[in-house]
């Protein structure tokens, strides 16, 4: 079964051994290159989550435009909203409340022509109108 060997050259087998130290080194390096393109992927955009479902382009927006009051976007979008943005469309300012797991965060003015992106999980937005009059919020949720 081994025979083979036996009529192999030693130099070639140390010019194969070479070689594959080389071919190696070079998978060491395309490591960790791609480790750094990750790193830096992870600053800009953060590190991914598993437990978050990621956006599906196949699934349309949640989109709502609401005078004040709460928005379950989860229940919208059946998972919590992760990008999108918040426009304040009327012409007073808008105070937010947001929500995710319990922990609300807030009041966030936005003012009359303003818009915020969403950049976090979010499970449900609280719109309040400003004591100068009425308002009113565009959501664009995925």
């Amino acid at each position: 079964m081994f025979n083979f060997l036996a009529n192999l050259n030693p130099n070639d087998l140390l010019a194969a051994l070479d070689e594959l130290r080389t071919s190696v080194a070079q998978m060491k390096c395309i490591d960790d290159r791609l480790a750094a393109v990750q790193r830096m992927l992870e600053y800009e955009f953060g590190s991914p989550v598993r437990d978050l479902p990621a956006h599906d382009p196949r699934n349309l927006p949640f989109i709502v435009q609401v005078p004040s009051g709460r928005v379950e976007l989860a229940a919208g979008l059946g998972k919590l909203a992760t990008r999108g943005h918040i426009a304040n469309i009327g012409d007073n300012p808008a105070h937010l409340f947001f929500e995710n797991q319990g922990k609300r965060v807030g009041p966030y003015t936005l003012v009359a022509g303003a818009a915020l992106d969403i950049s976090f999980a979010l499970e449900a937005l609280d719109v309040q109108a400003d004591t100068s009059g009425p308002t009113m919020v565009q959501i664009f949720a995925q």
